[in-house]
């Protein structure tokens, strides 16, 4: 057929443009395209190594004088300075010269060609990775924690499991969280089977020894140096105090903590969701800091026992002429909202999240570092020749990337309940 084997490096572009890859990225994303549209505009940084103040106190240049007294001394406010750094997220797709060029044709696979799916699954894929970083890390790309090692396979401790985890990623295991050292040369290990009930994790290569506690890391070479590859902020690290990430934008929480966010525990002893609980965090919160929560977000686990506290309390009674009860079951999205003085917060769920947390954001004072869209690495060449050592293969390689980082200047307006009981990973 006519066309049947043309070239698609032009199809690409013009099948998958920005306007186009960016909706497929937000079907993945319910946190990252929240951020996207609803920060403040002000909030939305583009270029550069960011440096923005912060203040920690004001001068409070008052007090109550006799006539003739001494007036109050002016002081200076307490500031300190922040550093949001960007990062790259990028993936790859690899295509055969045959493939390349019968790419255009439904024949090679279904849904409109080989092509066309692979960029899919790689645009799906990326989209995932960064929500996850975003929502689940807390600024050292740590993924899971082993609970006991096994042969070519380890246990994922909870809450956090395998949930993070997918086949084919290729993983690391640091004896220190975000640490260089590698245990037991566990590095560049792919996955390559994931028993979400057992949390078992099996891996290819040589068995080696996993110790409980090490760090889960997703990388992509060998010996990977976690201190030149700066990884993205994520809401465990921005919205802490000090329990996962003792510093904030390049700042002791210890020589600064006012840089701690509220953090509502239990020791370790897990306890439902309630409406006392939500109503005495954000109280607590807005006591703190003079701010009001816009947002709260979750994981699935935490919207089920929400409704399993609201149900009862929320029936409706049957009146009127209606003969019957409504038989609708499930819930609404936008139906879950939070209320208090000046609050109106709609409980947002992302299925990346770590289960047993729940957090009270003020979303005015993230930030979003945007310095490139996702998209293809180079618009002018989106593939090129597979490399060999003295001439290339008959492959192509494909590249998407974003260069972007998310941030927040108030620590102190943001607050996480944690230690919550959680089904989704099996809490009576």
């Amino acid at each position: 057929m006519a066309g049947e084997f043309e070239s698609i490096t032009n199809a690409l572009k013009i099948a998958y443009p920005p306007k186009v890859v960016e909706p497929m990225v937000n079907e993945e994303t319910a946190f990252r395209r929240t951020l996207q549209k609803s920060v403040p505009s002000g909030a939305r940084v583009n270029e550069g190594i960011v440096k923005f103040g912060g203040n920690l106190n004001p001068p409070q240049n008052i007090g109550q004088n006799v006539d003739g007294g001494t007036l109050p001394p002016a002081k200076d406010r307490t500031d300190v300075q922040f550093t949001l750094t960007p990062t790259l997220f990028a993936g790859s797709l690899q295509l055969g010269f045959i493939t390349k060029s019968a790419g255009n044709s439904n024949k090679s696979a279904f849904n409109g060609g080989e092509v066309m799916r692979r960029t899919k699954e790689i645009i799906s894929d990326l989209a995932k990775h960064i929500e996850r970083t975003y929502t689940s890390t807390h600024g050292t790309g740590r993924f899971a924690t082993v609970e006991s090692d096994g042969a070519n396979n380890f246990v994922a401790a909870l809450p956090v499991g395998t949930r993070l985890l997918r086949e084919n990623m290729y993983i690391s295991v640091r004896t220190t969280d975000g640490g260089n050292t590698v245990r037991d040369s566990i590095d560049l290990r792919k996955i390559t089977d994931i028993n979400h009930s057992t949390r078992t994790v099996t891996y290819d290569g040589a068995d080696q020894t996993a110790v409980a506690g090490d760090h889960v890391h997703v990388v992509v070479e060998l010996a990977q140096s976690f201190t030149t590859n700066p990884f993205a902020n994520g809401l465990r690290g921005l919205v802490d105090d000090a329990t996962f990430a003792g510093s904030i934008h390049g700042l002791s929480r210890v020589t600064y903590p006012k840089l701690k966010a509220n953090v509502f525990s239990n020791g370790g002893t897990l306890r439902n969701l309630t409406e006392q609980l939500l109503i005495r965090s954000c109280h607590e919160i807005r006591a703190r800091s003079g701010k009001r929560i816009t947002d709260i977000w979750t994981s699935e686990g935490q919207i089920e026992k929400y409704i399993e506290f609201v149900a009862p309390d929320r029936r409706l009674v049957v009146t009127g002429k209606t003969d019957t009860q409504n038989m609708v079951t499930g819930y609404k999205g936008d139906e879950l909202v939070h209320y208090a003085p000046g609050i109106s917060a709609k409980i947002n769920v992302s299925f990346d999240m770590v289960p047993r947390e729940l957090y009270l954001l003020n979303w005015d004072t993230f930030f979003h570092y945007v310095a490139k869209e996702l998209g293809w690495v180079e618009d002018a060449n989106m593939l090129w020749p597979t490399p060999a050592s003295s001439a290339y293969k008959a492959s192509y390689l494909g590249y998407v990337c974003a260069v972007e980082n998310i941030g927040c200047d108030f620590p102190l307006a943001n607050g996480v309940i944690r230690d919550l009981r959680d089904p989704a990973i099996g809490d009576a």
